[in-house]
């Protein structure tokens, strides 16, 4: 009974550090779209049929202020899905893909980089959700 338990509460610990990437870079999200000064969208595609929700796309673009908290977001869960950064002289595009059993989410952010503050940027996620 013991070794069930054990068993149960590892699998439930597995699953939640797998959510955490998203629940970071979600949190950070929300946080910025919260305080006012960005631009926040988001639009759901549904199935016309059943009326299930099929792709979700929300796009935050922060105004006058700086980006380090969504950037480092993006670099704290690098581990947790296929992540890469591109970049050239002024600006960064960070991706980070997480997939699991129900769905499979895309995070993306440009920014322009000034040096030691990151600026101007753009956090596009799409989630799909598989059938």
């Amino acid at each position: 009974m013991r070794l069930k338990t054990l068993f149960c509460t590892l699998i439930m610990l597995i699953t939640t550090l797998a959510l955490s990437a998203q629940n970071a870079i979600d949190k950070a999200v929300d946080e910025y779209a919260s305080i006012g000064k960005s631009t926040f969208t988001s639009a759901v595609e549904r199935d016309p049929q059943t009326r299930k929700v099929l792709k979700v796309v929300k796009v935050l673009q922060p105004t006058d202020i700086t980006i380090n908290k969504l950037r480092k977001a993006f670099l704290n869960e690098q581990e947790n899905g296929q992540f890469s950064i591109m970049s050239n002289e002024q600006e960064e595009t960070m991706t980070l893909t997480v997939e699991n059993a129900k769905e499979n989410r895309v995070y993306m952010m440009q920014y322009t980089n000034r040096g030691a503050s990151f600026a101007n940027g753009k956090v596009t996620i799409i989630i799909r959700y598989k059938q």
